[in-house]
């Protein structure tokens, strides 16, 4: 049976016993009883009471001599959700170790500086009087960006989780934490910048008091970190597994009695009670941070979670607000150029398993966000560019099985600069090595993706039938959250269900309503929605159909119903 628009995978062995959730949770892996309960009910402690990370001891002499010693210190953070949490979470515990400690933070600018330590800011805080540098969310690559540091003599310490240089070399520093360092990888390898952040933060407070336990003062502020650890994770799009899910949980649960100004702001400006879900972190919170890298200057967005009181919190989280709507506006007339440029080209075409475009109109900014969309359209690894007429910078996303770092890597001839991981990448390049460059990734792309790759996969975890899509159901599915990846929301299959009724909806009228009829006999109507496919309506009515969708609960109607993501006819008109 082919879907519509995806590629059905349902489990190899999917369990046939057990209600619902059990058999959800057997697709997912886990089988064994103590297992299902370490997953339902996250311990803190795997996070607290797991070995160091590597470099972390070092690291933490550094800093709690600087800040004994009075001296500067800086904390270099990234411009996207995690390196802002990630600088939010180290500069508060620094502050609360010492109040009148010297510690400072800077962010690079998107456009006018790029990704990660770059020479000229490095020189400029040495000039400040910088004594030690700490970056978060970046720098595990930079060799000569290190190298000068400790020219100048100022102590660099670095705390990342992106990939190492495939070389192996690593760079120059006083301390480098990192899960995953060659031959000293930690027990959980997935962390985010935000979460080995974290970790720092913990140990070196510790290590502040002389003792696992801390005072009062900066437990409430670790926990206070561990929600901004949260959205770092969420947003970063690591797995939700392991540690990361106990972060995630932890953070979301506590956000609530969070007592940071700027988060409550931010919270406010989204139109957000609380961020006790992740799809609060990943649709509001998320893209405002970010749009103040993309559209402005990240630094407002650490303003807001460091040294803002009240009331400039409340005009940041506004700002950043309108950042975000004229971002979005930015990113619709991006895709609509994108979108024709890529079907003209012919790369949405069988024998091209890639899109590389460029464009001097287009925002570096907006870019990567535009990717995602192309991907998620016309499942092929993507990159766009904005090219001034000498320089093309710009962002990549893959697919799952083509890692883009490793593509990358294979065209780095072509190249200025690059970094990034599997899924996400950014690059910048001479413009008058754009069309090598494009041509070489799609031979790249084209040699080693399997052409039913391209259709992307939609995974199923389990058949359901109409009476196991009940209220009592999809609440005790609720208990899987936080939802993201490696541990996404239930989505489930249903055979044979008659379209009773097929009604638009919304604003545009661009979404569908339906009513789906069970084959079990006595069995009720289950309604159901399905986001952009309005022009379906007319043709769906009547129709037998096998259905892949997400049993959430209707906040409107206080009701069970199906978020479909495809459909399968099983008869033709």
């Amino acid at each position: 049976m082919k879907g519509l628009t995806k590629r059905w995978q349902t489990p190899p062995a999917a369990p046939a016993e057990g209600n619902l959730r059990h058999r959800i949770l057997s697709a997912r892996g886990l089988i064994q009883k103590e297992e299902i309960q370490a997953f339902l009910g996250p311990d803190l402690k795997a996070v607290t009471e797991s070995a160091p990370l590597a470099g972390m001891d070092q690291a933490a002499d550094v800093i709690l001599a600087t800040l004994e010693a009075k001296q500067p210190l800086v904390i270099y953070g990234d411009y996207d959700v995690d390196g802002i949490t990630a600088t939010a979470i180290l500069w508060h515990v620094f502050h609360g170790i010492d109040p009148e400690a010297s510690v400072s933070s800077y962010v690079p600018h998107r456009l006018e500086e790029g990704y990660g330590l770059n020479a000229e800011a490095v020189r400029a805080l040495a000039d400040e009087g910088a004594a030690t540098i700490v970056t978060v969310d970046c720098g595990v690559t930079a060799l000569e960006e290190a190298a000068l540091a400790r020219e100048l003599g100022v102590q660099m310490i670095i705390t990342d989780h992106h990939r190492v240089r495939d070389d192996g070399q690593l760079p120059d520093a006083a301390a480098i934490v990192h899960p995953s360092l060659p031959g000293q990888e930690h027990d959980f390898v997935d962390l985010a910048g935000a979460g080995v952040a974290w970790k720092l933060a913990l140990h070196v407070a510790r290590r502040s008091c002389g003792r696992d336990e801390v005072t009062p003062k900066l437990r409430q502020i670790l926990m206070n970190g561990l929600s901004l650890a949260a959205m770092g994770t969420i947003a970063d799009v690591v797995p939700l597994r392991g540690e990361n899910r106990a972060i995630a949980y932890f953070g979301l649960r506590h956000m609530a009695n969070c007592d940071n100004v700027g988060l409550k702001a931010l919270l406010a400006a989204s139109g957000s009670r609380s961020a006790n879900d992740a799809e609060v972190v990943g649709f509001r919170l998320g893209p405002r941070l970010n749009a103040s890298g993309r559209m402005g200057h990240a630094a407002s967005a650490i303003e807001l979670f460091t040294t803002a009181d009240a009331a400039r919190s409340r005009e940041l989280a506004s700002e950043l607000s309108k950042l975000n709507t004229s971002r979005q506006e930015v990113e619709r007339g991006i895709l609509e150029q994108a979108r024709e440029a890529a079907k003209a080209s012919g790369m949405t075409e069988p024998g091209s398993h890639a899109i590389v475009l460029r464009h001097p109109d287009w925002h570096p900014g907006v870019v990567g966000i535009v990717c995602s969309r192309l991907v998620e359209e016309f499942g092929r690894p993507t990159i766009l560019m904005q090219d001034d007429g000498e320089v093309c910078r710009g962002s990549g996303r893959s697919i799952a099985g083509y890692s883009m770092h490793e593509a990358l890597w294979h065209c780095e001839d072509h190249l200025l600069t690059f970094g990034g991981h599997d899924f996400a990448a950014g690059m910048k390049l001479s413009s008058s090595q754009f069309d090598q460059f494009a041509e070489a990734m799609v031979a790249h792309a084209t040699a080693n993706i399997p052409a039913e790759n391209l259709m992307p996969q939609l995974n199923i975890d389990a058949e359901a039938t109409r009476p196991e899509i009940n209220m009592t159901m999809v609440k005790s599915l609720a208990d899987l959250k936080p939802f993201g990846r490696s541990n996404p929301a239930p989505r489930v299959l249903l055979r044979d269900m008659k379209i009773v009724s097929a009604k638009p909806f919304g604003k545009q009228n661009n979404h569908l309503r339906l009513q789906l009829e069970s084959p079990e006999r006595g069995g009720t109507y289950l309604n159901a929605i399905w986001w952009g496919k309005a022009s379906l309506g007319k043709s769906a009515t009547n129709r037998r159909v096998d259905v892949v969708g997400k049993p959430e609960i209707d906040d409107y109607r206080k009701t069970e119903h199906l978020v479909i993501e495809d459909m399968a006819w099983l008869e033709v008109q």
